[in-house]
């Protein structure tokens, strides 16, 4: 069994989808399940490699791109470099199944494109959990035109479709009207026992109870709310570090100066992912007020390192930690709500102790890598044997 995937991002780009990929690849060569995976991604950040070679049987092979607008990488054809990155990738013995990540991406577009035109089966994991959501009305019109045609045709007409959780199932059936297999990320658990806590972070916290978002600073990640509901805290000797960079970076730091913030506020900008795991580590809570969300990766790994979780009740949020058992759930753009879950864990390390550990008990009996990935290649190989043809 041989893997093509078609990936919007991957390391060394930083995000919870790109963490997806590459730690499935990882396992599925672990366990010897497949023969062979290549990677086709857009090289973004552009001072990336064009080529890597990750395993004797593994290997990312990175196209120029560029992002049309953020989050949303697109091919640059006409930039050195790209002919050859799709003549080393797309060579049709070496692969048995196309796997693509997420509908909104035209990576999938072009998965599909490629698997009729190979007679090759595709399987395409979704992520998302509803519409993306955008900061301008025009751009988020333009998004939910972008699902209703182009990823409802991705969504569709692959072979068989992957959901993160089943709140990307749910969305898949609205979207597609067909149903997915629900596959869980898989983690290695043990790696998290090793992770010690930021020493610059817990130096500058001086004993003070520490709130920090980690993600993308993007619409709809909802880090607006955070500082507002963190201004208005009743626990005025608490910090808060926003771990991430992106559009919305400056309007948020203009933001938490308007508030009065600054001494309190930290932003650290972008932080690769073991350092990011190490503020996590030195944090005493970890806010997630996202409005969408198909699995949201700063609540698992927060949860896995016996964190205090403060979250949106959104996708598939709900299904890695659930509320005063694991976390403190509260709706989505609620400023209120937010800011007095906070308030009740940043003033009780008992409760905080206790949601950690049920977070990471939780966590480890949900998210293993190995049933992930046996769950996988076990839906493959049906394609695989089921195909006598092109795709229909």
């Amino acid at each position: 069994m041989r893997l093509l995937i078609f990936s919007p991002y991957f390391p060394p780009h930083v995000g919870g989808l790109e963490g997806y990929v590459r730690d499935l690849d990882a396992e599925l060569i672990r366990l010897n399940l497949v023969e062979g995976i290549t990677v086709l991604t857009p090289r973004i950040p552009p001072e990336g490699p064009p080529f890597e070679q990750l395993a004797p049987d593994h290997r990312v092979v990175y196209y120029p791109a560029f992002d049309l607008i953020p989050n949303f990488p697109c091919p640059a054809p006409w930039r050195r470099g790209f002919a050859h990155a799709l003549r080393v990738a797309l060579k049709r013995r070496e692969h048995d199944v196309v796997v693509c990540h997420t509908r909104f991406f035209l990576s999938s577009l072009a998965a599909l494109a490629y698997s009729r035109a190979a007679r090759l089966p595709l399987i395409h994991v979704e992520h998302g959990s509803d519409y993306v959501h955008l900061g301008s009305h025009s751009y988020s019109t333009a998004a939910r035109l972008y699902d209703l045609t182009l990823g409802r045709l991705v969504l569709r007409h692959a072979q068989a479709v992957v959901a993160i959780s089943q709140a990307a199932a749910g969305f898949v059936r609205e979207l597609a009207g067909r149903e997915a297999t629900v596959i869980y990320r898989g983690v290695d658990h043990a790696r998290y026992d090793s992770v010690r806590p930021c020493p610059e972070l817990v130096a500058w916290s001086a004993g003070r109870p520490i709130a920090t978002f980690v993600g993308r600073l993007i619409d709809g990640k909802g880090v607006a709310d955070l500082i507002e509901a963190f201004a208005a805290l009743e626990h005025e000797e608490a910090l808060l570090c926003v771990v991430g960079d992106g559009p919305r970076r400056a309007e948020l730091e203009a933001l938490c100066a308007a508030r009065g913030l600054q001494s309190r506020c930290l932003f650290t900008g972008y932080q690769p992912e073991e350092r990011a795991l190490e503020l996590i580590r030195a944090s005493d809570v970890i806010v997630n007020p996202s409005y969408t969300e198909g699995l949201p990766t700063s609540v698992l790994e927060a949860g896995l390192l016996r964190r205090g979780i403060v979250a949106s009740d959104v996708g598939g949020t709900p299904e890695v930690v659930s509320d005063s058992h694991s976390a403190l759930l509260v709706p989505a753009g609620d400023v209120a709500a937010l800011r007095g879950a906070l308030d009740a864990l940043l003033a009780d390390p008992e409760l905080r102790a206790r949601l950690g550990h049920a977070a990471r008990e939780d966590a480890v009996e949900r998210f293993d890598r190995s049933t992930s990935a046996r769950s996988f290649i076990a839906l493959a190989r049906q394609l695989v044997e089921a195909s006598d043809g092109p795709p229909r």
